[in-house]
């Protein structure tokens, strides 16, 4: 008699959960989007791809949210979205947006 599982049992139970998205990276990736313009996207994976996003301000929140989330959750996020959060980051009473 064999035994079988089911594919979604065994592959789901591997793979690890999205992280969520931390205020500090959020204010990254604002600062980011602000300096470069509409496509800031393509701007940060070149510097992903390239091994240049440490020569940029916060260099290190770049590096660590390409680390924590990869270049393909970057790009995935929506423009209303991180207007969402610069909006609530922004109306922080006492924190730089």
């Amino acid at each position: 008699m064999t035994m079988t599982t089911s594919l979604d049992e065994t592959s789901m139970s591997n793979i690890p959960a999205t992280p969520q998205w931390t205020d500090d990276e959020l204010r990254t990736l604002v600062s980011f989007r602000k300096r470069h313009g509409r496509r800031w996207k393509s701007k940060l994976l070149d510097l992903y791809l390239f091994g240049k996003d440490d020569s940029e301000p916060d260099g290190a929140g770049l590096r660590r949210i390409r680390n924590r989330h990869g270049p393909s959750r970057v790009h995935a996020l929506k423009t209303s979205a991180l207007d969402a959060a610069e909006a609530r980051l922004s109306a922080e009473p006492g924190r730089p947006s």
